[in-house]
């Protein structure tokens, strides 16, 4: 019965140390899953960026061909060409250039001069009587 006291302790530490081996190989595994985890969101995020991109570029040249709509075919195509190749990465000095150069001074957007737009129902001015 002594022997059995005396291999007691050392059979505990034994399995002890296998137990923490154990989990420390699990607190890396863990470790590298969120990492990896963590590249992945990165990637999904930039691609995310990339398709709102593209989305921009398609939108503003499906207005463009819209507009033009009376003008060749061919310049319709080109610019559905434009479209499907990808956003173009332009810096914002080249299109202020460029809008400075094309436009001929008119503004981008209208000054607020005019009537604004109202979304939605028309609101009803006359109440309900509460009799």
């Amino acid at each position: 019965m002594s022997e059995q006291g005396e291999d007691a302790p050392a059979e505990s530490f034994a399995t002890a140390k296998l137990r923490a081996d154990v989990a420390r190989q699990q607190m890396r595994l863990a470790k590298d899953q969120l990492k990896r985890a963590r590249k992945r969101f990165k990637e999904a995020r930039r691609e995310a960026k990339r398709a709102r991109k593209l989305a921009a570029t398609a939108r503003r040249a499906w207005k463009k061909s819209r507009r033009g709509s009376g003008k060749a075919n061919g310049e319709a195509r080109a610019v559905a060409k434009v479209a499907s190749e990808g956003a173009a990465k332009r810096s914002r000095n080249a299109r202020r250039v460029r809008a400075a150069g094309k436009g001929g001074g008119k503004p981008a957007r209208k000054n607020g001069s005019g009537k604004t737009r109202r979304r939605g129902r028309a609101r009803r001015t006359a109440r309900r009587s509460r009799a």
